[in-house]
Order: structure tokens, then C-alpha cells, then sequence
């Protein structure tokens, strides 16, 4: 084997492992909404490469207070879609943008 070989299957091999442990072994950020005043469920969401945390988890009924806060300036992260809820909204870059929605379901919503 000379060295192209050798160079293409060591990359091969890494890209392998990177693969298993993207799909296998990461684990995005969850939280678990507060409760804050009123009763009302509460999150905190920093824009910034995506979102952080990634994952929310909340009881379906209650309402929940979505803070997102965007941090970077990237064209990607200019609006917020929650098809959902039906909600849609600009992301100015350093404010924060609240949306009250209610899951009245159990179940994942995007």
C-alpha cells in the first residue's frame, strides 16, 4: 500500500466513526421547562448555531412561555417558524422574542 491508500482508508475509517457516533452515541440538549409565575411553564432559548437548548420537554395543556433569544447574525436564524402552533415571528439579532403556545397534546411539535 503506499501512502494515497493508506491516507483514504484512515479517512474512511474516521468518517465511519464519526457517523456511528453522530446517529448512535450524540445526545441533544434537553430541558425541562420552569415553572415560573402564574403557573406558567417557562424556556429560555439561545440562537446560535442552532438552538440551545435543542429539546424541550413540558406538560401538555399547561400553557409555555418560549423566550428565544438570537446571538448570531447568520440569515438562517432570522425567523422563528413554529408550524405546530401556527406562530411565526423575526428573530432581531440580540432581543428576545416570546411566544405563549399551548401543546394540548402529548407528543413532539416542531
Amino acid at each position: 500500500m503506499d501512502s494515497i491508500q493508506i491516507l483514504v482508508n484512515v479517512t474512511g475509517f474516521a468518517l465511519v466513526g464519526v457517523i456511528v457516533w453522530w446517529f448512535f452515541f450524540y445526545k441533544n440538549e434537553e430541558t425541562t421547562a420552569q415553572t415560573g409565575a402564574g403557573g406558567m411553564q417557562e424556556v429560555d432559548i439561545t440562537v446560535q448555531g442552532g438552538y440551545r437548548p435543542a429539546e424541550i420537554v413540558v406538560q401538555a395543556g399547561k400553557p409555555v412561555r418560549l423566550k428565544f433569544t438570537r446571538k448570531e447574525s447568520s440569515a438562517c436564524s432570522e425567523e422563528i417558524v413554529l408550524p405546530g402552533f401556527g406562530k411565526r415571528a423575526r428573530l432581531p439579532e440580540n432581543q428576545t422574542v416570546t411566544f405563549v403556545v399551548t401543546p394540548e397534546t402529548p407528543g413532539e411539535y416542531e
